[in-house]
């Protein structure tokens, strides 16, 4: 008989199912952050075995199932693919629970932390409070920060918010005034240090970012995951959230013009309201690494780049198959040594990106729709890489 009351907890479900999967040699391949966005399984290097072990992990969070039900699974599918066939029982079962647990715990914080960063939930609750729970090996860290009290926004959280460290089970309260002041406090607590350089990974908040360093993958994975997480709604997720930043710093600073907007000013804000996210948005073959003079695969996208031009328009991030930018583009021009810019035709409009490459990377830095004379004005503006008749 089903359990109807059991409520399952929908943002755990979406944070594990919008995941893309990565083959890894090691679980130090990706940092803490870039496990937003892919499910690995360290050594998992086919992809068939890492696609029903990533089913396996979203039954055992949707249908709330045990260990023992999942370990059950977790047999059948390494039984069926001839993995860890050299490896004894006992290892297989530690295996076995590591994935369960690593992706339980981590889904858990991340569903909790999109809940309690809803402009609704942080109006309510401003504050979070700190709560350790190991009782057996507890970390003395975790120990000290019990009951710690902090802003939402303070950057402790982007570091520390749990789980910190395997077999972690500290957890974050969100609170209101009347709760901090029954804790007999008056006000939110100093915010410690907390630069942890000993811990490279677990040192960011589940759910808040990233991706992988796409340039350490061959270029057919690499365009296969883009192209997933353009897809699966994660990228206009990014926009949405970008249109949202975008109207916070409207509201602090008083700006409605891109022109009168500051750089300075825009990352203050964002240190404030957000992260200095980078999303990947196109993979460069070989040839074309070679004609923009290249040595990176990624073109990414920042949020700081993405405010200034969601500040002047949005037309062109939504909808549109990226990619293309360098498939379909029938003009590349150098401008300078670090700037470069590439006329496309999306959706049956012209566009001219900017693209710049700097000792970071490869970065798209706006993106507007182009008449007729703007690409022939474009042409003059240096050094022709590649021009040709438009399809």
């Amino acid at each position: 008989m089903p359990n109807n009351f059991q409520v399952k907890f929908q943002e755990q479900i979406d944070y594990l199912k919008q995941k893309t999967n990565l083959p890894t040699q090691s679980y130090k391949d990706i940092t803490s952050r870039q496990h937003d966005r892919a499910f690995v399984v360290a050594g998992a290097m086919k992809a068939d075995l890492l696609n029903d072990l990533h089913n396996a992990v979203n039954k055992a969070v949707a249908d709330g199932q045990s260990f023992q039900q999942f370990q059950d699974s977790f047999d059948d599918i390494i039984g069926k693919h001839g993995w860890l066939n050299d490896e004894d029982d006992k290892y297989k079962a530690w295996r076995a629970k590591m994935i369960y647990q690593t992706n339980l715990k981590t889904s858990h914080a991340a569903g909790r932390y999109k809940q309690m960063t809803s402009p609704e939930m942080v109006k309510l609750r401003p504050y979070w409070r700190y709560r350790h729970n190991t009782i057996e090996n507890p970390r003395i860290q975790h120990e000290k920060w019990n009951n710690l009290v902090l802003p939402v926004d303070a950057a402790f959280w982007r570091v520390n918010f749990p789980p910190n460290g395997y077999g972690c089970n500290c957890t974050i309260e969100a609170i209101n005034e009347r709760q901090l002041r029954a804790m007999g406090k008056t006000k939110p607590d100093t915010e410690p240090a907390f630069d942890d350089g000993e811990r490279s990974d677990f040192n960011s908040a589940p759910g808040e970012a990233w991706f992988p360093d796409l340039n350490k993958y061959p270029e057919p994975i690499a365009k296969a995951f883009v192209k997933e997480t353009m897809q699966d709604g994660v990228f206009d997720r990014f926009v949405e959230e970008t249109f949202e930043a975008t109207e916070a710093i409207k509201t602090a600073t008083r700006t409605i013009t891109a022109k009168a907007l500051k750089q300075s000013e825009v990352d203050k804000q964002l240190k404030r309201i957000s992260t200095t996210e980078q999303y990947p948005v196109a993979v460069l073959n070989t040839k074309q690494q070679e004609l923009l003079g290249v040595s990176t695969q990624t073109l990414r996208f920042k949020q700081s780049d993405a405010v200034q031009q969601i500040f002047q328009s949005a037309t062109g991030l939504v909808g549109n198959d990226l990619q293309k930018l360098f498939d379909d583009a029938f003009l590349i021009v150098r401008t300078s040594t670090t700037r470069i810019l590439v006329a496309v035709t999306l959706t049956r409009r012209n566009f001219i990106a900017e693209i710049e490459h700097n000792t970071e990377g490869l970065f798209l830095k706006t993106l507007n729709t182009a008449s007729a004379s703007e690409i022939k004005q474009a042409k003059t503006m240096g050094e022709v890489l590649l021009s040709k008749e438009r399809k």
